[in-house]
């Protein structure tokens, strides 16, 4: 069903008129015992009602702080457009935040209510809040309040009275953003910034209506996933809540999601779990799945690039498809059709994959003070090392050394109480400097070199884009992931967490007798094993781009121990100080 170009520039109209228009039809479903249960419409908006009544009940009020500390939940949601319906400033925290930066939000915004996951991060907001300041999505705390308990009063009927008079400008949310940096700091979006981006990706995502349904895979406090939540819900599509965690596959594939937003490593890892199906088949069966995938990347490489394939490859790939490329896209649920791509560079032999199978692998670029999407891939024509082009309304242009600078409606405030860090991002003539280093290609196309902070110069004088590497690295089975290190030295190296069973049957394989993970990591026969990977995988890169030595570490990066932002990037600085010593070793 077409939806049109057109999208009211109030979110909390358009949320309305959907409720009338699907009532009885599916807003989201969550998992539970194995199965997904659906919400209407009608009781989708009943619930941001109850929320908001609430909110007013309490005495919040509009320009007011509300707080949500708490994983992926449907409530997450509700709770969200509540505040929106009642012109209450939300305040998005992530759930796996450091007790020293939850301490900075809180003391900076001053919330009047933190909504909290669960009684294991309400008490991590002990002596910084009153306990009734508190209300838990999830299980109860002595003196906070329970969600029911919040939520228990009859709805008002001026619950959505303050959405009449949103503007444009009006600020809609605070998201705190430590980017790779890691340190803090609020990026304000407005009401104009979230509406834009939905009337912007209409015109991008031609190929989704409201017979589709997506998947809320990322952190919902990051702007990435909310943002997306937002346009799918504007758009009248089915939404799937899931919490993180093994079953996440298996729960995609019963879902039979038509549309999901992932960061690069987890195409990566199916990716991978792909391959190593592939060599556990018979020789004949191997290579003819082999033989199907060239021809896939063939066809799907002249589509992107608007030629159209001869009679003999339009023919070998209808009968691919139906036999071979649909049993692939099963694993995902059969109905994938769109990827939507962020957060990172995704590694060709990974695009080209899902390109050969029949999945729109939409690269795109963002940042929290964007409100995510900067730029996007045109439906049908992704190429792979580009992120598309800006998106309608959007400036972009390439300033000093390369760097991307953006102007348009969907550029942040500026940062909450931080005059000084915003007059740092922002150009004498209002561009926003984000930081990263990219350059337009002949056809108009956007690539993404690497952050300017993040570039490594050597003691010879070179200088080396880690992330690209990085990535690289990850492609080999035994490699989980990878930083590169070498500021200042004359070759670069690399800190490897290896996949621990693969690691596991690899000792196995090669006879080596190791009890422990620890006398696993220091044999010398495994390190040269993987560096041996390492080697062939970085064959075509420059010398200086060569990783020469790596350490295998025991523990994995993590968002807790604050090495990855929550959309899973890596804090170069963090890992450096955590691994100082296995650094200096590495180059001793």
């Amino acid at each position: 069903m077409d939806i049109g170009l057109n999208i009211s520039p109030n979110f909390i109209s358009q949320l309305l008129s959907n409720g009338n228009k699907y009532r009885d039809r599916a807003a989201y479903r969550y998992f539970q015992n194995n199965s997904w249960i659906s919400v209407s419409w009608r009781a989708f908006i009943h619930h941001i009602k109850q929320f908001a009544s609430a909110l007013l009940n309490h005495g919040i009020k509009a320009g007011e702080h509300v707080a949500i500390y708490a994983a992926n939940s449907p409530q997450w949601t509700e709770i969200d457009y509540a505040c929106m319906a009642t012109k209450t400033v939300s305040i998005a925290i992530h759930s796996t935040v450091s007790q020293q930066s939850l301490q900075q939000i809180i003391d900076e915004t001053e919330p009047r209510l933190v909504f909290a996951g669960n009684a294991e991060l309400a008490k991590k907001l002990e002596g910084l809040l009153k306990p009734q300041q508190v209300v838990l999505l999830n299980g109860s705390l002595p003196g906070c309040q329970t969600l029911s308990q919040f939520a228990g009063t009859a709805p008002r009927e001026d619950w959505c009275r303050a959405a009449d008079e949103i503007t444009p400008d009006d600020l809609w949310t605070i998201v705190y953003t430590s980017g790779t940096t890691g340190k803090m700091r609020g990026a304000m979006l407005t009401y104009g910034n979230i509406d834009h981006q939905i009337s912007a990706h209409r015109q991008v995502l031609p190929d989704l209506s409201d017979s589709d349904s997506s998947f809320c895979l990322l952190p919902l406090s990051h702007i990435f996933e909310r943002g997306w939540s937002a346009i799918q819900y504007a758009w009248g599509l089915t939404h799937h809540y899931c919490p993180a965690g093994p079953q996440i596959i298996e729960a995609i594939k019963s879902a039979h999601p038509s549309v999901i937003c992932v960061v690069p490593r987890i195409l990566e890892k199916i990716y991978l779990s792909f391959n190593e199906h592939l060599e556990r088949l018979p020789k004949l069966s191997r290579t003819l799945l082999k033989r199907s995938l060239e021809a896939g990347k063939k066809y799907a490489a002249l589509v992107a690039e608007d030629k159209k394939p001869n009679c003999w490859l339009r023919a070998q790939h209808a009968l691919l498809d139906k036999f071979i490329f649909a049993k692939v896209r099963s694993l995902l649920g059969g109905k994938l059709k769109h990827c939507v791509v962020g957060s990172a560079a995704l590694v060709p032999d990974v695009h080209e994959f899902f390109r050969a199978i029949g999945i729109f692998i939409n690269d795109g670029y963002g940042l929290t003070e964007t409100t995510a999407t900067i730029s996007s891939t045109p439906l049908g024509h992704s190429i792979p090392n580009t992120v598309g082009t800006p998106l309608g309304g959007i400036e972009i242009r390439l300033g000093e050394n390369d760097e991307i600078q953006v102007k348009g409606p969907n550029v942040m405030r500026g940062y909450y109480r931080n005059a000084e860090e915003t007059a740092k991002v922002f150009t004498a003539d209002g561009f926003f400097r984000t930081g990263d280093v990219g350059q337009f290609l002949p056809n108009g196309y956007l690539r993404i070199t690497d952050r300017l902070k993040d570039f490594i110069r050597t003691s010879t004088g070179k200088y080396v884009a880690p992330q690209h590497l990085e990535s690289l690295l990850c492609m080999s089975p035994y490699i989980d992931q990878a930083a590169i290190v070498g500021e200042g030295r004359s070759w670069i190296g690399a800190l490897v967490v290896p996949d621990f069973k693969k690691l596991q049957n690899l000792a196995e394989q090669l006879g080596i007798q190791a009890a422990k993970i620890q006398d696993m990591l220091r044999n010398s026969e495994l390190i040269n094993y993987i560096q041996q990977q390492i080697d062939a995988i970085l064959k075509d890169e420059a010398k200086h781009e060569q990783v020469h030595k790596i350490a295998l570490l025991e523990h994995p990066f993590t968002t807790d121990n604050g090495e990855l932002t929550p959309t899973l990037k890596l804090r170069r600085k963090t890992i450096s100080e955590h691994y100082r010593e296995t650094i200096e070793a590495l180059f001793a």
